[in-house]
């Protein structure tokens, strides 16, 4: 076994728009990574987010090689590639035990040591055992899709859409997910909606039955089972429940900052017996969820990776995945040979 270094690099957040590589010691844990790579996630991209995540190490999509596995953690060798998600539930308290692990105590305190913009990553035993697990039929490339995929798995359990008729709205990384989710869930058919011409066409590509822009789907008002909002923004949430059928569902995916009101008719609403249902993070069920639909091939999500940084460029990365358009798909590779 390899000997690692005693110091590493680290992605820090020093403003709600930057990054700085910073040299730190490496992390001490139950389960150790060395990071193969990780995954820029849309909500990275939101500066009200990050303000509030400064001083800490940025990405929580990563996937790494285990180096060291402590007694007790034992569906995981030295030398896995491994998947870990970056917070873990007790499994054990009323949260947990229905199904709601992103409003568990354990989940809410558990995290990476530090982050997955990191070259090492430290893993506390009860996240290793809880939510982590080993991937090697996945290349590092699929991987670290599992933690958004399974983001989407975990809305579509909520909003029930099997063989009906499902809308997307945004088709960045999440929107393409959300349409292969849909269609792995059982949606008979998903309809995409999306201003920018470059992710119509991958829309279309990821299973979608038509792309269209925002003004063409206005046409769609009141005939849509299920519709996906993606962008957390209040227009782009109340367009979304214009699309909705009588007693269909809206799922809010992305939310908008706290204290930003949205003005919602709630007589129009009641009358047409509108569910909306708000669908945050993702839980063990979910992770394991995303995984399958990788490994057998369901979900394809490698495919709508569009830009590899290393490390040093992570602020470049950033840039460029919060420059939209063409850029769809972002990660950030690490070197894994000593």
């Amino acid at each position: 076994m390899e000997s690692p270094p005693l110091t590493m690099r680290q992605a820090v957040i020093v403003g709600p728009e930057r990054v700085e590589i910073q040299v730190a010691p490496r992390p001490v844990a139950d389960l150790v990574l060395r990071t193969e790579a990780c995954g820029i996630c849309s909500g990275d991209l939101m500066p009200w987010y990050l303000a509030k995540k400064v001083g800490t190490v940025f990405g929580h999509e990563p996937v790494g090689r285990a180096v060291h596995v402590t007694q007790g953690i034992e569906h995981i060798r030295p030398g896995d590639r491994v998947f870990v998600h970056h917070h873990a539930p007790c499994l054990a308290c009323a949260f947990c035990q229905r199904g709601d692990y992103v409003h568990c105590p354990t989940w809410k305190r558990t995290r990476l040591d530090p982050g997955g913009m990191a070259e090492w990553i430290g893993v506390e035993a009860l996240m290793a055992r809880h939510d982590a697990f080993a991937v090697n039929d996945l290349t590092a490339e699929q991987a670290l899709f599992i933690e958004p995929l399974a983001c989407c798995a975990k809305a579509f359990a909520r909003a029930v859409p099997q063989d009906r008729r499902v809308a997307v709205l945004g088709c960045g990384i999440m929107g393409l997910l959300n349409i292969q989710a849909a269609l792995a869930s059982g949606a008979r058919e998903v309809i995409a909606v999306e201003p920018h011409p470059f992710r119509r066409a991958l829309a279309l590509q990821a299973g979608a039955a038509q792309a269209l822009t925002p003004e063409q789907a206005s046409e769609l008002r009141h005939s849509v089972d299920v519709v996906v909002i993606g962008p957390g923004v209040s227009e782009v949430i109340l367009a979304g429940l214009e699309l909705v059928r009588p007693g269909g569902t809206a799922c809010l995916f992305t939310p908008t900052p706290r204290a930003v009101r949205t003005a919602l008719d709630l007589g129009e609403l009641y009358f047409r017996e509108v569910s909306l249902i708000p669908s945050y993070s993702c839980g063990p069920k979910d992770t394991r969820q995303a995984y399958q639909w990788i490994a057998q091939g369901t979900v394809q999500p490698q495919r709508f990776i569009t830009h590899r940084f290393p490390l040093e460029q992570m602020q470049t990365a950033l840039d460029t995945a919060r420059g939209g358009g063409e850029a769809v798909k972002v990660i950030v590779t690490f070197e894994t040979e000593s």
